[in-house]
């Protein structure tokens, strides 16, 4: 359910175009200086890259999350692109949505807000 919402989230990125992919575009993402990152890598990508862009990550201190059920095939889908397998969220309140969801599940929803 969680990778669910992860990749509905990341539709709405693509349909405002805010996210990165291919090498060139995650390794400029990663250098720069938005404050909410997150890289979400497909569960069939090449070793080599998932390599590469998890030893990235963990280098700049940038959340990832590597999908278990869903494939670059269906993350393709979601950006409406082809053959996509690590993408990068550069709206900053996608983002944060997102690292919610891999964070905490999407449990950290206003509890009472009341006054």
């Amino acid at each position: 359910m969680r990778e669910k919402k992860i990749l509905n989230l990341l539709g709405f990125a693509s349909r405002s175009r805010s996210f990165v992919f291919g090498k060139d575009g995650i390794r400029a993402y990663i250098r720069g200086n938005q404050k909410n990152k997150i890289i979400i890598i497909a569960s069939d990508t090449g070793d080599a890259v998932k390599e590469d862009t998890v030893k990235r990550c963990k280098s700049h201190g940038i959340i990832y999350y590597i999908l278990k059920d869903y494939n670059k095939e269906d993350l393709s889908n979601a950006m409406g692109k082809l053959e996509i397998s690590v993408v990068g969220v550069t709206d900053e309140n996608l983002a944060a949505g997102i690292i919610d969801l891999v964070k905490n599940g999407g449990e950290n929803d206003a509890k009472d807000q009341s006054i």
